[in-house]
């Protein structure tokens, strides 16, 4: 069996998935680099260092300069992976944007352990603000995969793209959402699951939830279209497609109210002339520290509580 069926074969979050899919795109394309902030282990990066270890820079816990130094190796033509967690990574923004925004360097900021599922090192070290700060760089493009399937299809379109990007991904296990033969495109939301009614647009580690959300919804008579929305900036038109052909819209995203998926597709949903109600589960406060289930319970960000939120809503 290879690592990618050992990976398919259970729940596997897609730091998993990116360890073992960047040292095969790695094997592949020579000018892949990976930049380390003392975090190797964290990241899955380690086992690129252990095949590569003249192509892995390591940095020390100094996000700052391996920003700079990615920005300058992404210049010199190599395609630099710079990987922390989500919260550091993107907690150097000025960074982010003076030497890879403003200079367009093909950096790919990968930025792990997205959202509350961190648990009990709370929020000091919770990715909840990253997709709102990235979101302001007009040629950064935002990336989150929903399962191995989607790691694998973007990892391939990182690796041959030039421009620059934030690589969003979870800590948690995740079930396989996508049918085979998906095919990854950016900008593109995916219909996972078909529906009518309401639409849940998720990103991420909320997609799995979200569908595991619609089958409970089933006995009331309530059938939610789930929507992947993989990639920023979205297409306008399938948004605008699939939100108007729904009575309701509804955002689930593991990430603060404000500033993420919510307000990128509010500001869609908002141009439709007969535009669907528009409501938005996300973390409304600094986040709390404990175990996983319980913060995802918490917040309402579990399959039941998207459930209740969806039902609550639909009165």
């Amino acid at each position: 069996m290879t690592e990618r069926q050992g990976l398919a074969a259970k729940a596997t979050s897609t730091r998993d998935w990116f360890g073992a899919a960047l040292v095969e795109i790695a094997r592949e394309y020579d000018h892949v680099v990976v930049v380390n902030c003392d975090l190797a282990k964290a990241t899955r990066t380690l086992p690129f260092k252990e095949e590569f270890p003249d192509r892995f820079f390591e940095c020390g816990i100094a996000e700052a300069n391996a920003i700079g130094v990615a920005a300058g190796l992404a210049q010199e033509g190599f395609r630099p992976f710079v990987a922390s967690f989500g919260h550091f990574l993107t907690g150097k923004f000025l960074e982010i944007f003076q030497t890879v925004g403003l200079n367009d360097a093909g950096v790919v900021l990968v930025g792990t352990h997205a959202g509350l599922a961190i648990g009990r090192d709370g929020p000091t070290q919770m990715g909840l603000r990253d997709v709102a700060l990235m979101r302001t760089l007009p040629n950064v493009g935002v990336f989150q995969p929903a399962d191995g399937a989607e790691v694998w299809q973007m990892m391939a379109h990182l690796a041959t793209d030039r421009r620059p990007a934030y690589l969003r991904l979870c800590r948690q296990p995740q079930p396989e959402v996508h049918a085979e033969g998906y095919r990854f495109r950016f900008g593109m939301p995916q219909v996972v699951r078909e529906g009518a009614g309401v639409v849940v647009f998720a990103m991420g580690g909320t997609v799995p939830v979200a569908v595991e959300a619609a089958g409970r919804l089933a006995a009331d008579g309530i059938t939610p279209t789930v929507v992947n929305v993989s990639s920023l900036p979205v297409d306008r038109t399938a948004v605008a497609r699939l939100a108007g052909t729904h009575r309701r819209a509804v955002v689930v995203e593991d990430h603060y109210v404000v500033g993420g998926l919510a307000d990128e597709l509010g500001r869609i949903v908002l141009s439709l002339p007969d535009r669907p109600r528009f409501d938005v589960l996300a973390v409304p406060d600094y986040g709390q520290a404990g175990p996983p289930e319980d913060l995802y319970r918490r917040y309402g960000l579990d399959a039941a509580g998207i459930a209740a939120f969806i039902r609550e809503t639909a009165k």
